[in-house]
């Protein structure tokens, strides 16, 4: 089965803020209830964990440490942005909204 869109660029498409790379992925249901259940063992944003895997996964192949890849102070962005497990009132009605639909 071929993915939907374009085959992956270095630069990629960048949204308004223009800081932001818009990456699209679709795990199977299981995949992600694996990769969502290990980033929050570790305290860290899905993104930012499957970012860091990869990263080790690119310094692997290429003989280094993710450190030679991308600079420090950006490494310690991935490595310290944290997940408030308290949600809004907000999200609340909506998951709950999700999981009757569900049923």
């Amino acid at each position: 089965m071929k993915a939907p869109g374009v085959p992956a660029r270095e630069t990629g498409t960048k949204l308004k803020r223009g800081k932001a790379l818009q990456v699209m992925v679709y795990p199977r249901a299981k995949t992600k209830k694996a990769l969502v259940r290990a980033s929050r063992e570790v305290s860290l944003p899905l993104s930012s964990f499957m970012i860091l895997a990869a990263l080790r996964v690119a310094a692997e192949l290429r003989g280094c440490e993710i450190s030679g890849l991308v600079p420090p102070d950006e490494l310690q962005q991935y490595r310290s942005s944290r997940v408030d497990r308290k949600r809004s009132a907000a999200a609340k009605r909506a998951w709950v909204t999700i999981r009757a639909k569900r049923t």
